[in-house]
């Protein structure tokens, strides 16, 4: 199936990201460009290492660029001093390029703290935003949710939960296509006066909004049910809350190989499809001024295929624009 949406995007990928490199970032940019029709890639790392892995894929044809780089970012590195040390790396690369407007969005499934800083430091935050959010698809019992935010900011203000619940209400309204997402604040109960100050003060800024479709508290146990659609927290908590949702996703895939054929075993099985994350690939960091795409370190090659379909899709919505007008008209 093709999408013609996104004809005349050129989506970023950083080859060289994630555990296991271009063996399987390759194939799934691949995978991806098969099927979105006038959209191309460019791969940014190890010429060598990626041209291996393109002629196994009877990848003749197909609009694909490489960008050799010299340098990688490590997942243990200060990722500040990583932006600033390693120029020749994928990610700085892309940035610029991202920057300068030769790519329109950029996919990495390296280290996400040198993703949220090459952001920053790069293509610059979208005015009224005091700090970006990453913002993560996932699936529930009614459909799926986004949540936000989902590791970017460990300590955050009840002014930066309303702006991610402003940023969230329009992300979902053009990626989601929902007219009117419920937005829920995650808390350990539904009554206003229930949390720390953070989540009581956000819960009043929240309620007081009146461009944000606010549906009150929402608890963590309701989450997967499909109380809502929108659902902010600071980044600590949204990062337990999410690594918890894939474990749980593991912990689906070994019960159901346990389970064996029976109807059970299924079930199963089919709630574990459900529950896959690469189903959605990578996360966007909603406030700056581009389109990075924040994949998973473990991805496989289909997770990285629908990071690059999203990117793709993103880029062509135009979401960096969409915000920046949203918020404009609030400031």
């Amino acid at each position: 199936m093709t999408d013609n949406s996104a004809t005349g995007i050129t989506v970023a990928i950083d080859a060289m990201g994630g555990d296991f490199g271009p063996s399987v970032v390759v194939p799934g940019v691949v995978e991806a460009i098969r099927d979105l029709d006038g959209v191309r890639a460019t791969l940014y790392g190890d010429t060598a290492a990626i041209s291996v892995v393109i002629d196994d894929l009877d990848a003749d044809g197909l609009p694909l660029d490489i960008v050799e780089c010299s340098e990688d970012i490590e997942m243990g590195e200060a990722p500040a001093a990583a932006i600033r040390n390693r120029p020749d790396s994928p990610i700085v690369r892309a940035m610029r390029d991202h920057k300068d407007g030769t790519v329109d969005a950029v996919v990495s499934a390296g280290s996400t703290g040198a993703m949220v800083a090459g952001s920053l430091m790069l293509l610059g935050r979208l005015p009224s935003v005091d700090r970006p959010a990453i913002a993560t698809v996932i699936p529930s019992f009614t459909g799926r949710f986004l949540l936000l935010d989902a590791g970017a900011n460990v300590q955050c203000t009840p002014d930066h939960l309303l702006c991610f619940a402003r940023m969230g209400t329009h992300y979902s309204r053009a990626l989601l296509e929902l007219d009117e997402p419920k937005v829920g604040l995650l808390n350990i109960g539904e009554e206003a006066s229930k949390g720390t100050e953070l989540c009581i003060e956000s819960h009043r800024l929240l309620s007081a909004a009146a461009d944000v479709p606010f549906r009150g508290n929402v608890e963590s146990r309701n989450l997967l049910l499909g109380e809502a659609d929108v659902v902010v927290t600071d980044g600590f908590t949204g990062n337990m809350v999410l690594k918890l949702i894939e474990g749980f996703g593991s912990f689906l895939q070994k019960a159901a190989a346990g389970a064996g054929t029976g109807s059970s075993g299924g079930g199963l099985r089919d709630l574990l499809v459900r529950m896959d994350y690469a189903a959605y690939g990578g996360a966007m960091l909603l406030g700056v001024r581009g389109t990075p795409i924040i994949a998973h370190g473990a991805s496989s090659s289909r997770a990285i295929a629908n990071a690059t379909r999203t990117a793709a899709k993103l880029a062509a919505l135009r979401m960096p624009a969409r915000l920046e007008d949203a918020l404009a008209s609030l400031a």
